[in-house]
């Protein structure tokens, strides 16, 4: 009996960790909040409470990310800090490539599911995310 449950914990934790398929990335248009960051030296820094959000909006792979404020009344306050994004296909290992006036990196999408998206970052730092619900309908 050990022996199945030992199985059954392996399946779980493979499956949990599965790399994402073409049909998965058009769920990453919308709001996320970080929950976790894991530093390439194994520190982590676990948040609580974010006032600052991550809206994705791509059509065809191309689009732009945006840093948004959520409001207690379901709006977002565009902080104008905007990245052009652009999802890239190598050997079905999926990556975002990100730009500002400033900057370009490159993000592997380690996991992304409907609750879930994980990023890890070109300098090995993973930012795990979680889809934002607005505090209204955690109330309900």
């Amino acid at each position: 009996m050990k022996k199945y449950g030992f199985y059954l914990f392996v399946l779980l934790l493979a499956s949990c960790h599965s790399k994402p398929k073409p049909d998965d990335l058009k769920k990453i248009n919308g709001y996320w909040e970080i929950e976790e960051v894991v530093f390439p030296d194994g520190n982590k820094k676990v948040y609580q409470v974010n006032d600052v959000i991550d809206k994705f909006e791509l059509t065809n792979d191309k689009g732009i990310r945006t840093k948004v404020k959520p409001q207690l009344d379901g709006t977002f306050l565009n902080s104008n800090l905007n990245e052009s994004v652009q999802i890239i296909d190598s050997n079905r290992t999926y990556y975002l490539k990100a730009k500002t006036n400033y900057a370009t990196w490159i993000e592997e999408i380690e996991f992304i599911s409907k609750d879930k998206l994980v990023l890890e970052h070109q300098n090995k730092t993973v930012y795990h995310y979680k889809r934002f619900v607005p505090l209204s309908k955690q109330i309900k």
